[in-house]
């Protein structure tokens, strides 16, 4: 089993969100985005999560972003809401290289942090 976490200040990506908008596109899907902009006030949240995740997952596969583009880990929801974390690139190779054949993420806020954890099982 292979755990990554990774802890975002959201009014970092509230800056982010402001200044630099054109770099959503570089570094979210699509589908990630338009989930995103759902949220209203609370899309920076959301946005935070999803970078939380890139980042737990990069860890737990152990090797962070190293080699990988900021879309080899992305997100998509279930009928219900919660996420399911999806790999391709560097991050599925090195997932296929470790025997990784299960994922779960978790997502959580409070006040101006998220949290995201993934958990890697063979």
């Amino acid at each position: 089993m292979y755990i990554g976490v990774d802890l975002v200040k959201i009014k970092r990506w509230e800056k982010i969100i402001e200044k630099y908008p054109e770099r959503l596109k570089k570094i979210f899907t699509t589908e990630e985005i338009e989930h995103c902009e759902k949220k209203g006030r609370k899309k920076a949240e959301s946005y935070a999560a999803l970078w939380g995740a890139r980042e737990a997952a990069g860890k737990a596969l152990g090797i962070g972003l190293q080699g990988a583009t900021w879309q080899d880990a992305y997100v998509t929801w279930t009928n219900l809401g919660a996420p399911v974390l999806h790999l391709k690139g560097e991050f599925k190779r090195r997932a296929t290289q470790m025997g990784i054949k299960t994922m779960a993420m978790s997502i959580s806020h409070e006040d101006n942090l998220s949290i995201t954890v993934v958990v890697l099982g063979r």
